[in-house]
């Protein structure tokens, strides 16, 4: 039964982690590169469709991610502390769940702040360069924090514990 309950976490977890950081990837290097190719009323609609559904889903997806995380931790560890905290793998692990949190704040406080500001600011009749008042580094800087959760999570995984 013990094994069933980690599979399951494991891969709500992975599947969470998937969502947040692909949703990231997508606004990244699809949205940022696509909105200045359309014309202005477009491009305006297109933002003020996006905005509310990626300040509900982002957030949502990023705490589930770091709670599931968070639970496997403690579970893969045993609840141990010598196996949280006094090895490598726990050692490695905690730094990621650091580093996920850090970076949800910093989504929410830099991200989802500056968005409502933007939708805000779309919902007057001249404006018409809100994706240039959007474009920020807090989503690219969240990418990147991203890709090296991945990679101590996978240096975690291939050192196994202890």
């Amino acid at each position: 039964m013990a094994d069933v309950i980690g599979l399951v976490v494991r891969f709500f977890h992975i599947a969470f982690a998937i969502a947040w950081i692909g949703a990231i990837m997508y606004g990244v290097g699809v949205l940022r590169r696509a909105l200045p190719y359309m014309d202005p009323p477009t491009r305006k609609g297109t933002m003020k469709a996006l905005i509310p559904v990626v300040t509900q889903y982002l957030p949502g997806t990023a705490v589930m991610t770091i709670i599931t995380g968070a639970v496997l931790y403690l579970y893969l560890g045993r609840f141990d502390p010598d196996q949280l905290w006094g090895s490598l793998w726990g050692l490695v692990l905690l730094l990621a769940l650091a580093l996920a949190i850090f970076a949800f704040a910093l989504g929410m406080i830099v991200g989802v702040r500056s968005a409502k500001r933007v939708l805000k600011h779309l919902e007057e009749p001249a404006c018409d360069h809100g994706p240039e008042v959007a474009a920020h580094q807090a989503q690219i800087i969240v990418l990147v924090l991203g890709f090296v959760i991945l990679a101590l999570m996978i240096y975690a995984a291939e050192g196994g514990i202890g």
